[in-house]
């Protein structure tokens, strides 16, 4: 088992290592739809629809329009064509698809969408590669970091009820872990930010990425499954591993945007 998470994890860093550090955005995009597509397929059937269902290829169709197309909702008349859908749907197939499908199905896909699209706007903006770094390296550390500091330390349950093996002292751990490893990486690629700066920004990072991870623990145990799907050997599903980057990632690309220059330049 543990060699195959290593052979999986392996395989799965040179993948990404190889389109960021040779890639541009747009490959980068790229390998974030592939990603997110697959992720909310497992959404979807991890909620008992089928992977080639009609609900399921209309989630797919709303993720692809959050990340390659997000001004459509800017309108104000987007809010009400999806809500007309959810409505819609469970009518015009005389309740063969229920409402709370639809539902679901909408918010799942506005979700691993929304994470998408920021995934692939902080590469886009300008030095998109240091911020892309700069948010990847928070949430690997602080994963890290929670791991190690969790088994070493144990103490109280965090939330037993939701995810029974992680701990407070874990949480904490993965905090200063990513608060650390941003503070260095940014006074060393990017001294322009002083490093409480990026230390604060790494723990927000850190913090909305732990809050991903424990939401879907919630709905993975409310659907009754142990992982969100098998395509990657000894690791679950493409969500597992990618919920707290989806999660975290639209409030990082607001703090880049809009936290940073205003509150510590």
């Amino acid at each position: 088992m543990l060699k195959q998470r290593v052979i999986t994890a392996t395989i799965a860093g040179l993948v990404v290592l190889g389109v960021l550090v040779l890639g541009n955005g747009i490959a980068w995009k790229w390998l974030v739809w592939v990603c997110t597509i697959a992720a909310f397929g497992e959404f979807a059937t991890m909620h008992k629809a089928r992977w080639y269902g009609g609900t399921t290829v209309y989630g797919i169709l709303l993720v692809t329009v959050c990340e390659w197309f997000p001004h459509f909702f800017y309108h104000p008349i987007a809010l009400y064509v999806l809500v007309s859908i959810v409505l819609a749907v469970p009518v015009l197939s005389l309740n063969r698809v229920e409402m709370k499908t639809m539902a679901l199905q909408t918010i799942g896909a506005v979700y691993i969408g929304t994470g998408g699209y920021a995934l692939g706007a902080l590469r886009a903006m300008p030095l998109g590669w240091f911020w892309l770094w700069f948010f990847l390296i928070s949430i690997w550390m602080s994963d890290t970091a929670a791991y190690f500091v969790g088994r070493l330390v144990k103490g109280p349950k965090l939330i037993r009820e939701i995810s029974p093996k992680k701990t407070i002292s874990g949480a904490i751990g993965g905090i200063i872990g990513a608060a650390v490893g941003a503070a260095l990486f940014g006074l060393i690629a990017h001294p322009v930010y002083d490093g409480w700066a990026y230390a604060v920004t790494g723990a927000v990072i850190s913090i909305a990425g732990q809050l991903g991870d424990l939401i879907e623990s919630a709905y993975k145990r409310t659907a009754g499954v142990k992982d969100s799907g098998k395509i990657l050997p000894g690791h679950g599903g493409m969500l597992d591993r990618v919920d707290s980057l989806i999660f975290a990632a639209p409030l990082a690309l607001w703090l880049v945007l809009h936290g940073l220059p205003n509150w510590f330049r």
